[in-house]
């Protein structure tokens, strides 16, 4: 048995513009109905114009708004599929993002909380060392840290050396980094076969100075992304210190007025962004290492979607559904400029910058 299938159902969101597409075609034929009746009375319409069709008018946009659907279908790329074959999925794309801003310097244990963050990763990278890893460092901003690969000690190497002089904008931005994320599964490529699943894993200190932060979230779970958000720090406010090179521990960032800068933990952010994106958040504390937990997740992911079902064939119809659509523009185009008779009279479907001018003797 043949179905119809979609080689982008990601794109499939994009039936959502028939809705206003349909509402602006209906309201330009009350336009033009309005237009008619506030003009002139009906006889005196009728000798101007002719006879105005509103079911015909109503056929012409009915074929124009078809015409447009099918061309989104055809961009989603139909298929016709038939049956059904079991495929192994590739493993698990993950990428760490990393926050690097100023606080995460804060030193909240023996630790501070971007070497907390960094061991949190190091142990879910050695413990699931299957498939692809990529590293986003942010702060104000976002850069690529490395780049989607297989390669564990590259990796390892551009995690140690991530640190706050790597992002000239200070502040930190959640949106800016997880957008980065999604960009690198979009760009990395893929081998054969079905995608693994795409996962990211989120370190930081919940301090958050950007915004849209649920939009995002929100973008991670319609993408299928899964998320595992890890905290770093304590809530209890402490100094950031100003240069970690100097090893004076009365070395502190300050504010205009000479005042020490603190910063706490914020675990009510990194809480509502895991829960926005369907994700997970863990609060990494002394001896309670979230990197455990998302081992064991992770593990149980990639033992669910080993293997899917997939359709054994596949034949491209996109072409048709074209066809179909340029086909209805034509006749909509032909149909809006046709006449009939009534009662002996001309009826014209009046499009609004068409000038009448044929069968009016000169």
């Amino acid at each position: 048995m043949e179905i119809v299938c979609f080689a982008y159902p990601e794109r499939l969101s994009v039936f959502l513009l028939l809705l206003p597409l349909g509402g602006v075609l209906a309201w330009g034929i009350w336009r033009k109905f309005r237009a008619l009746k506030m003009l002139a009375d009906d006889e005196l319409a009728e000798g101007l114009f002719g006879c105005w069709d509103m079911r015909r008018e109503a056929g012409t946009r009915l074929m124009q708004f078809f015409a447009v659907s099918f061309l989104l279908a055809a961009w989603c790329g139909p298929q016709l599929c038939s049956g059904e074959k079991l495929v192994r999925r590739e493993a698990l794309d993950i990428v760490y993002v990393l926050d690097v801003s100023n606080s995460m310097r804060a030193k909240d244990a023996s630790l501070d909380r971007l070497q907390s963050a960094k061991e949190e990763m190091l142990r879910i990278s050695r413990g699931f060392d299957r498939g692809r890893k990529g590293l986003v460092a942010f702060a104000g901003s976002a850069v690529l840290q490395c780049p989607l690969t297989t390669d564990q000690q590259a990796f390892e190497i551009m995690l140690s050396v991530a640190s706050p002089d790597l992002v000239e904008a200070q502040g930190t931005n959640f949106s800016a980094a997880l957008d980065m994320a999604l960009e690198m599964f979009r760009t990395g490529g893929k081998a054969e076969g079905v995608p693994g699943v795409r996962v990211i894993v989120f370190a930081s200190d919940g301090e958050d100075h950007g915004g849209a932060r649920s939009a995002t979230a929100r973008d991670l779970s319609k993408r299928g992304v899964k998320l595992f958000v890890i905290g770093v720090g304590e809530e209890k406010p402490v100094a950031i210190p100003f240069e970690e090179a100097t090893g004076d521990p009365a070395s502190v960032k300050r504010d205009s007025k000479g005042r020490p800068v603190l910063t706490s933990f914020r675990p009510e952010l990194l809480r509502q962004l895991a829960e926005d994106a369907g994700g997970m958040f863990l609060h990494s504390r002394g001896a309670e290492r979230a990197s455990n937990r998302v081992l064991e997740a992770l593990g149980a992911i990639e033992a669910d979607g080993r293997w899917v079902r997939e359709p054994l064939y596949r034949e491209e119809v996109y072409q048709y559904f074209v066809l179909l659509s340029v086909v209805l523009l034509l006749t909509a185009k032909g149909w809006s400029g046709g006449t009939k008779k009534r009662n002996g009279r001309r009826v014209i479907s009046l499009p609004s910058e068409r000038k009448e001018t044929a069968g009016n003797p000169r």
